[in-house]
């Protein structure tokens, strides 16, 4: 690089620094509306600049840039999947209280979009102290109205927050009983009925124990809806197999070596 063009990015990025600093005081979009105008098309990254300020205020500016770029994201959303999306991941930067506010609103505005699985996963059996709670029978009826990937991730993430709140284990069978009535059309679904053997076995429901275990064989041949969970179960079954047939290859060998 000559001294010239040297010079030249040191005259554009000496500014930029400055306001990068000076615009930590004030809006998020006066901030970065006020670095890329400076920047220009320059060849200089704004991360390079960012770089060189210190831990707190670098972190605080990213984070105003970040809210000021989603904003604009979120004005320029078509569609209400986008637009939830987007304002979730909005709320998530402004703070844990607007994210919750925002999870509520979702719910209130778009009850049956599916990009709402966030926010109904969120207030799934909340307190009563929280902003909304949903019971299982209304997650139920959400789960209904969702592609087969979402009610993938509706059934796990609905689950993984019952266990996480520490529900009794009725709770838990009742939120998994509805699995029994339909027919599971990937490998995945095997978890759940697993959980609900051990669960009806613990709370000695015979019946729901033994179609749970029907269900759960039944998913043994099925394709893996994730292609790389089926990789991983054949890789884990090859290597099972070898497993078994070098323990009785060995058996083979003793058996032969006592005979001699």
């Amino acid at each position: 690089m000559n001294r010239q063009k040297q010079y030249g990015h040191l005259k554009i990025a000496l500014p930029i620094g400055i306001a990068v600093f000076f615009c930590y005081f004030f809006s998020e979009a006066v901030l970065r509306q006020f670095v890329l105008y400076r920047a220009g098309t320059q060849s200089i990254s704004l991360s390079s600049i960012l770089g060189k300020l210190p831990p707190g205020i670098r972190d605080e500016v990213t984070r105003r840039i970040t809210i000021a770029e989603l904003r604009d994201e979120l004005k320029a959303a078509k569609t209400i999947g986008k637009k939830i999306n987007v304002s979730i991941m909005l709320a998530g930067v402004l703070s844990p209280e607007k994210l919750q506010e925002k999870y509520a609103e979702i719910i209130d505005k778009y009850p049956s979009a599916p990009e709402s699985l966030p926010a109904f996963t969120n207030f799934l059996m909340a307190p009563e102290s929280a902003l909304k709670s949903i019971s299982i029978s209304r997650y139920h009826e959400f789960i209904k109205l969702l592609t087969k990937q979402r009610r993938l991730w509706a059934w796990s993430s609905g689950f993984a927050k019952l266990k996480s709140l520490n529900v009794p284990p009725q709770e838990l069978i009742s939120f998994l009983l509805p699995l029994l009535n339909i027919k599971p059309d990937c490998r995945e679904y095997q978890q759940f009925y697993v959980e609900l053997t051990e669960l009806a076995f613990q709370e000695d429901k015979q019946a729901v124990e033994l179609k749970a275990k029907k269900l759960d064989e039944m998913c043994d041949k099925l394709p893996f809806f994730d292609e790389q969970l089926e990789k991983k179960a054949k890789a884990k079954a090859k290597k099972l197999a070898a497993a078994k047939a070098k323990k009785q290859a060995e058996k083979t060998n003793k058996s032969s070596e006592r005979k001699k």
